[in-house]
C-alpha cells in the first residue's frame, strides 16, 4: 500500500513539474513591447491567462530635463525618462531667482513705458512725521502725475512728448538706481528678493536700508525700504513703499475741470 501510495505521488509530481515547464517555460512567448510599473519594466507572456514574465529589471532613468521652467509663482518641473522603456517620473525644480538676463529684461525701458506707479511714504525729521502719496500714470504719450503731502494736493497733466519722456526717465532711473542686480539675493521663503547691503542714492545722498523687491508675472510689483539723508543739517528718516501695476493698460487721463 506505501509503495502504491509512493508511486502516485511521484506520478503526480511529475505531472506538475510538466504543467509548470509548459506554462512557464519553454511554451511561454513574449511581448515585444515593455510592461512597466513606477520601478521596474519586462516583458509579459502573450498566452491566455499566463502570468510569466521576463527579463524584469529597474528602470535606467536618464539624466532628466526641465519640462516647466521653474518661476517665483510655483516650482517647475523636471522629466526623468526610462532609457529601456520610455517610463517617465517627475520631480520639483525649486526657482532659484532670475538670472542676470532675466533680470535686466524686467527693468528695461519698454516695461515701464504703460504703467501707474505709487509711492506711500512716511518721513520724519525734528520729531515731526509727514506723509505723502506720490502717483504716476504712464503711456507713451501722456503722463499724469498727484503729489499729496500732509492734506494739500496737486496734479500735472502733460501730453507734450519732451515732458512725457522726461517723466520715464525720470521714474526708470529712481527704480533702477535702487535695484542692481548684484545687490540682490533671492529668499524663497518670501519670494522676495532683498538687498545684501545698503543702496546709495547719489541724486539724494541718501542710503537706502531693508530694500525688498517682489515681482508678479516676471514684473516689478513692490518695493519697499527706509532711507536716511540729510538736507540743509537737518537729518531725516523715511519708510516707503512703491507699487507698481496695471503694466501695457493705464488709461491717462487729465485731472477732473
Amino acid at each position: 500500500m506505501k509503495k502504491i501510495l509512493s508511486i502516485v505521488l511521484t506520478a503526480c509530481l511529475l505531472v506538475s513539474m510538466c504543467l509548470a515547464l509548459t506554462a512557464c517555460g519553454h511554451e511561454c512567448e513574449f511581448a515585444t513591447t515593455w510592461s512597466k510599473d513606477a520601478t521596474d519594466h519586462w516583458h509579459a507572456c502573450t498566452g491566455e491567462d499566463c502570468t510569466e514574465i521576463a527579463d524584469k529589471a529597474p528602470h535606467d532613468w536618464n539624466e532628466g530635463e526641465v519640462t516647466t521652467a521653474p518661476a517665483q509663482e510655483a516650482d517647475g518641473i523636471k522629466t526623468f525618462t526610462c532609457k529601456t522603456c520610455g517610463q517617465t517620473k517627475t520631480e520639483s525644480v525649486a526657482f532659484t531667482g532670475m538670472t542676470e538676463a532675466e533680470w535686466n529684461a524686467a527693468f528695461a525701458a519698454a516695461v515701464f513705458e504703460n504703467c501707474t506707479y505709487r509711492e506711500i511714504s512716511a518721513t520724519s525729521y525734528t520729531g515731526i512725521t509727514v506723509n505723502s502719496d506720490v502717483i504716476y500714470k504712464l503711456n507713451a504719450n501722456c503722463a499724469y502725475g498727484k503729489m499729496t503731502i500732509g492734506n494739500e494736493s496737486d496734479e500735472e497733466f502733460t501730453s507734450n512728448q519732451q515732458e512725457v519722456n522726461s517723466v520715464h526717465q525720470m521714474l526708470l532711473e529712481s527704480i533702477t538706481t535702487m535695484t542692481p542686480y548684484a545687490s540682490y539675493s533671492y529668499d524663497a521663503a518670501t519670494k522676495t528678493y532683498k538687498a545684501t547691503a545698503p543702496i546709495t542714492i547719489a541724486s539724494l545722498d541718501a542710503t537706502t536700508e531693508d530694500v525688498t523687491l517682489t515681482f508678479a508675472g516676471g514684473k516689478l510689483s513692490q518695493i519697499t525700504y527706509n532711507v536716511s539723508f540729510t538736507q540743509s543739517d537737518i537729518a531725516f528718516t523715511a519708510t516707503s513703499t512703491v507699487t507698481l501695476s496695471d503694466y501695457g493698460t493705464t488709461v491717462v487721463n487729465p485731472p477732473a475741470a
